[in-house]
């Protein structure tokens, strides 16, 4: 019976910690978001072509030391990097670059990479 109890006990204790954590992790992640959001915050936007998925892009940066999020404004898949201006050419360079398998699985190929201020 105190086997039983006992084993009651640590499933409820994994089941705290795991849901502790995910929430923490969630606050983070809302935390960056919105720091990527404000206007003072020097960022890059890029807006995903269609088809290509976001979270690649998202661990090649994180990879090379970027924080990025995905955002939809008007129906379009943006990617939101923040950067400072001289790092500018480092970021184009890691997005053109990264591999780039579609959403149906076919390589994508995209030409030169223009963040959404040099329009």
């Amino acid at each position: 019976m105190i086997v039983f109890a006992l084993l009651i006990v640590g499933v409820l204790v994994l089941g705290l910690v795991v849901a502790l954590g995910l929430r923490r992790w969630t606050l983070d992640e809302a935390e960056v978001e919105a720091r990527l959001h404000e206007p003072t915050t020097h960022k890059l936007v890029y807006a995903v072509p269609a088809g290509q998925d976001p979270a690649v892009l998202i661990a090649a940066l994180a990879r090379a030391g970027f924080v990025a999020v995905s955002d939809m404004e008007r129906g379009i898949e943006r990617l939101l990097v923040e950067c400072g201006e001289a790092e500018r050419a480092r970021v184009r360079d890691i997005i053109e670059h990264v591999d780039r398998a579609g959403f149906d699985g076919p390589e994508m190929h995209v030409a030169h990479v223009r963040f959404e201020d040099e329009r």
